[in-house]
């Protein structure tokens, strides 16, 4: 085979493969399609329509009777000790780390202690759910994936100082305890230290409710909040030495509750 028919076949083979490669650059492209999946009742739109359908869902999760389990958990930390004595500023992380990494948590499915919705779901305790007004709340959105099976409701509730566990923002909601009960976390300590009273900075709190599209049923609730916190410890004991000094910090925690529902059968074909 001549120089020239090799230079021929090679020059077709090449239009042949610039050829082919145009025809797949020029094909159809298909568009994925997602299916929109409708909602049980219409999506909220605006702030007070939002506010409107989280207050009607926390409380028909509490008044239910039909979920599979309902579960409470609470994540927390504490850090950002400012002190100036030194001593007790190394030695808040040891104490704090201890008292916040304690787990708690309740289930309605715990055959050994038992916990009902008024348990497990705000407000704690209370037959009621907690309704907030729409000055409770700094902003409202829907978070909503056309295809996913749930949206989310997410509130930015506004910020308190020392709010009461009842006739407040946050005591709609979370559940705070008693100015008491916090200070009688230092009966444990007291050989060492005590404290007479405490101020409670509340900032922004973060609320995210997850919503079953079909069926209008809350999956998921998270309530987040960062509490600046300053008070003033005396030593006792060994420690009569410190005297009287200030000390401030952040506490940080997530109340976190699941409600897993029946699962819908399909219908026969």
């Amino acid at each position: 085979m001549n120089k020239k028919l090799i230079r021929l076949i090679s020059l077709a083979l090449a239009a042949l493969m610039v050829f082919s490669l145009c025809s797949c650059s020029t094909s159809p492209v298909e568009e994925e399609t997602t299916t929109e999946i409708p909602y049980a009742s219409e999506s909220p739109e605006g702030k007070a329509e939002i506010v409107e359908r989280f207050n009607k869902l926390m409380a028909d999760t509490k008044n239910a009777t039909d979920y599979e389990e309902m579960k409470y958990w609470l994540d927390q930390s504490a850090r950002g000790c400012e002190c100036e004595n030194a001593y007790v500023k190394a030695a808040f992380k040891t104490v704090a780390d201890k008292m916040t990494n304690e787990s708690f948590g309740l289930s309605t499915a715990d055959e050994e202690n038992p916990s009902t919705p008024k348990d497990c779901f705000p407000v704690m305790g209370s037959d009621d759910a907690g309704a907030l007004s729409l000055a409770d709340v700094r902003s409202a959105l829907i978070s909503d994936n056309k295809g996913d099976s749930h949206y989310t409701i997410i509130l930015k509730i506004n910020p308190e100082t020392n709010p009461e566990q009842e006739d407040s923002v946050y005591g709609k909601l979370y559940k705070i305890s008693k100015d008491e009960d916090i200070l009688a976390n230092f009966d444990s300590v007291k050989d060492f230290v005590t404290a007479e009273e405490y101020s409670a900075t509340y900032g922004i709190g973060t609320i995210k409710m997850v919503v079953d599209k079909k069926t209008d049923h809350v999956t998921k609730l998270e309530l987040s909040r960062s509490v600046a916190i300053e008070t003033e410890i005396t030593g006792q004991g060994t420690l009569a030495s410190v005297g009287t000094v200030p000390m401030s910090f952040e506490y940080n925690s997530t109340a976190n509750y699941e409600i897993i529902w029946p699962v819908e059968e399909a219908p026969a074909a």
